[in-house]
């Protein structure tokens, strides 16, 4: 009785939606637009941003349609009850017959000159962190790492128990700022942290490993590194000294980087659908579209499960908090540096 009363009370919230207000409002946006755009099809607005906007307060159903191509964000897309509720509902939408993608990259203006040993390096501005690098074609790139990347490996592409010997942490001048990935030393699960030093025997000082709710030591096998600047030694790695805010590359064979269109990701988040339980964001759909380029977080903050072997990072490219009827179809999530969708605390029938 309480599933069928639940669909009459959606039924019914949507045939009164129906009758209160039938038109369908249609909003265009355009990654080539002019910001004095109006929404419409000739003049259609440069952001999401600004198109959400104008359904706050909405009433009836109202539809966003991007246009092809990538539609770069300097913050999250947020969507909020005033967009979507019992009395409204919002569609986003890529264009038909078009691909419109959202990414949270950001461009990375170079000019390259020569280091050694066949590296390239350029200062970069207006960036303080490159996490993440992606070059032409939204190719992601590879951090400086040993061992060197091996697409056929099936441990972080790549592992040695002489990852962190002391022999080999002796050789790195300051590997403050790089990371050590491992496998839980039974050999399930991983743990992620971050390195702060070193000591002078070789051995490196770390900080993290909360990513996993069992505790046991790390695998003496299955260890990587990453983000040294003395393992830069493989075409297609790259190192970013913030320091110096220099970026240092080993382009691929036959690469100009000069030629090349490199970027890197700044938003952890996407996309947040977020309302409370007493009054959740209501009838939001994501469809047709092609999400890319968040930042990795496996460094944040993560929470235990209870009675679990896991702990959980609560973000993700598309959050969902406080939502009813929300739904994301058709739409593709790529190179995000954690969590695809999430989910948190109050969701109900969202798909």
């Amino acid at each position: 009785m309480k599933h069928f009363s639940r669909l009459f009370c959606a039924a019914l919230a949507s045939l009164l939606l129906i009758l209160d207000c039938g038109a369908q409002n249609i909003i265009y946006v355009s990654n080539k637009a002019r910001e004095s755009g109006d929404g419409s099809i000739h003049k259609p607005f440069g952001s999401l941003k600004e198109a959400l906007k104008k359904c706050e307060g909405a009433q009836g159903s109202t539809t966003i349609y991007l246009r092809g191509g990538v539609h770069y964000i300097s913050e999250p897309i947020v969507v909020t009850p005033a967009m979507g509720n019992e009395r409204h509902s919002l569609t986003i939408s890529s264009f038909p017959g078009e691909k419109a993608i959202i990414s949270g990259g950001t461009a990375l203006k170079t000019d390259w000159r020569e280091h050694k040993g066949g590296i390239m390096k350029t200062k970069i501005s207006g960036v303080s962190q490159i996490d993440m690098l992606f070059g032409d074609g939204g190719m992601l790139l590879t951090m400086a790492r040993f061992p060197n990347y091996d697409l056929k490996a099936i441990r972080f592409h790549g592992t040695s128990a002489d990852a962190t010997s002391p022999e080999r942490v002796k050789g790195w001048k300051n590997p403050e700022g790089g990371f050590l990935h491992a496998m839980h030393k039974e050999d399930w699960g991983d743990f992620h942290y971050r390195i702060t030093g070193k000591d002078s025997d070789g051995n490196l000082k770390l900080e993290g490993g909360w990513q996993n709710n069992r505790p046991m030591g790390i695998h003496k096998d299955n260890r990587m590194v990453e983000n040294i600047f003395e393992e830069l030694d493989s075409p297609g790695e790259w190192y970013f000294d913030k320091t110096s805010s220099t970026l240092y590359y080993y382009p691929l064979v036959g690469e100009d980087p000069e030629l090349t269109y490199f970027e890197t990701a700044s938003l952890k988040n996407l996309v947040t659908i977020k309302g409370t339980k007493e009054s959740p964001v209501r009838n939001v759909t994501f469809e047709g579209i092609s999400f890319r380029h968040a930042a990795r977080t496996f460094m944040e903050e993560y929470e235990p499960l209870l009675r679990s072997d896991w702990t959980i990072y609560r973000g993700g490219a598309i959050f969902l908090e406080g939502t009813e009827d929300c739904h994301i179809k058709n739409c593709d999530i790529t190179d995000v540096g954690g969590n695809g969708v999430f989910f948190s605390k109050f969701n109900s029938w969202n798909n």
